[in-house]
């Protein structure tokens, strides 16, 4: 990395090459964070984790909604003190691919829980989402499987008011331009609810079958995608009469030719099995969904032609996805993709998949450490921006951080000893095994 430095520094390498460099050294050195800057361990109770949401104005507060209807906050800026480095860790910079299992069992220092909404309090049965409203910190949004949506206070964490859909609730969205919440419930349509009144704006029918995805355009706030145990993706304006757009064709790649009869066919598959993950990019353009069919497909969603085509993108053999719920899927956050796209999948072989977006190579596998590793993970999402943090949520009631690792040289070894206490002949090959550490640094780094 230092030479690299020294190359842009020289302006023979470009400020796109260096964050590349640097975003894919970071993906390709994601490790399991052990000692501190973790959860407390089993910290919802051995039961799943089912929804993370952290907040987009500090980046500080993460709400976790857990299958025994309870609800936590956590500060991610402060941690408490749960034991005492030894004397001989403490001394030690350690790698952690040099972890062990005792490491990742007796952490250090915790992110600190500041509030807790115990079990069944006010949720009867599991959460399934939760989200902060988009724009502080004052308000979030949860669902469960009782049936209800619940606004909430954050200052007095109590629920200001409470939809009733009379129905199991599996994905939510808020717009917060429109004040809308969108869900994917049990019926084959879509409940929109209005924050400003208070009750149901509209339904969108169409799907075959219940929905289990439900994803908001990010920039025109009146676009929304769905997925459905039908195996079908539609795309809604909410401003129409007829509201559905268009339904994702898997069969389509050329887009040179118009479907005109889209909407009419008996079926449009996207999926050869329920959708339950979404997912679009930053723009708008492209659109990641994810199937029981163990596909991901990647949608071009501005092509020349309508409908959408499918861009025939194969992320391998590896992904895994078997079950019937909300499956999240995340990509890098916005500020690094001037360089590289990349798209992380929870596999139900408790693997993180980390893959490249624009040829479906992996990157990176992500493998639970500790005494607990094989849960698969229910919720996922990104940390603070340009730290390549990744937060997930367990079956098992763990919440696992991961960050990437940067190796730093021990400043002992860089400190000159005394010339009167060392010869020449050491003094030239202390320094010829310095060099030599330093090389094979930057080889490994670059």
């Amino acid at each position: 990395m230092q030479s690299l430095l020294l190359e842009r520094l020289l302006g023979n390498v470009t400020p796109l090459h260096l964050q590349s460099v640097i975003i894919d050294n970071n993906y390709s050195s994601i490790y399991q964070s052990a000692i501190s800057n973790v959860f407390p361990l089993n910290c919802h109770k051995n039961a799943s984790v089912n929804s993370l949401s952290l907040d987009s104005i500090d980046y500080q507060f993460l709400l976790s909604g857990c299958g025994d209807s309870s609800i936590k906050l956590w500060d991610l800026n402060q941690q408490e003190i749960t034991g005492k480095p030894s004397e001989i860790d403490s001394k030690l910079n350690k790698n952690p691919k040099n972890y062990d299992t005792f490491d990742y069992d007796n952490p250090i220092s915790t992110f600190t829980n500041i509030a807790t909404i115990p079990r069944k309090t006010h949720h009867k049965f599991g959460i399934s989402a939760l989200q902060w409203w988009p724009y502080d910190t004052g308000m979030f949004v949860s669902s469960s499987f009782d049936h209800t949506i619940k606004i909430w206070d954050t200052n007095e964490l109590k629920p200001v008011h409470s939809f009733n859909l009379n129905q199991r609730i599996y994905s939510i969205d808020v717009n917060g331009e429109n004040s809308l919440i969108s869900t994917a419930n049990d019926h084959p349509f879509i409940r929109l609810l209005d924050l400003k009144s208070t009750s149901s704006s509209h339904t969108l029918s169409g799907h075959k079958g219940k929905t289990l995805s439900v994803k908001w355009h990010p920039i025109n706030s009146n676009l929304l995608a769905s997925g459905g145990l039908d195996g079908e993706v539609k795309i809604w304006d909410i401003r129409r009469s007829k509201s559905c757009l268009c339904r994702l064709d898997m069969l389509r790649t050329n887009d040179q030719v118009e479907d005109v009869y889209n909407l009419k066919k008996t079926s449009v598959k996207a999926h050869s099995g329920p959708v339950n993950g979404l997912i679009w990019d930053e723009l708008g353009s492209i659109l990641y969904t994810a199937g029981n069919d163990d596909k991901v497909r990647v949608w071009d969603m501005i092509s020349k032609t309508y409908p959408p085509t499918n861009k025939l993108i194969n992320f391998g053999p590896l992904t895994r996805n078997k079950y019937s719920q909300t499956i999240p899927i995340l990509l890098n956050p916005k500020n690094e993709i001037l360089t590289q796209r990349y798209l992380i999948f929870p596999s139900d072989s408790s693997d993180i998949l980390i893959f490249r977006t624009n040829d479906g190579k992996l990157q990176t596998r992500l493998t639970r450490k500790g005494t607990k590793n094989i849960g698969r993970t229910c919720s996922m999402i990104s940390g603070k921006p340009n730290n390549t943090q990744i937060i997930c949520g367990t079956i098992d009631g763990e919440i696992i951080n991961w960050l990437p690792y940067y190796e730093q040289p021990n400043i002992e070894n860089l400190i000159e000893e005394e010339e009167e206490e060392m010869d020449i002949e050491e003094q030239i090959l202390r320094k010829h095994k310095l060099a030599l550490q330093g090389q094979s640094l930057m080889n490994n780094e670059v």
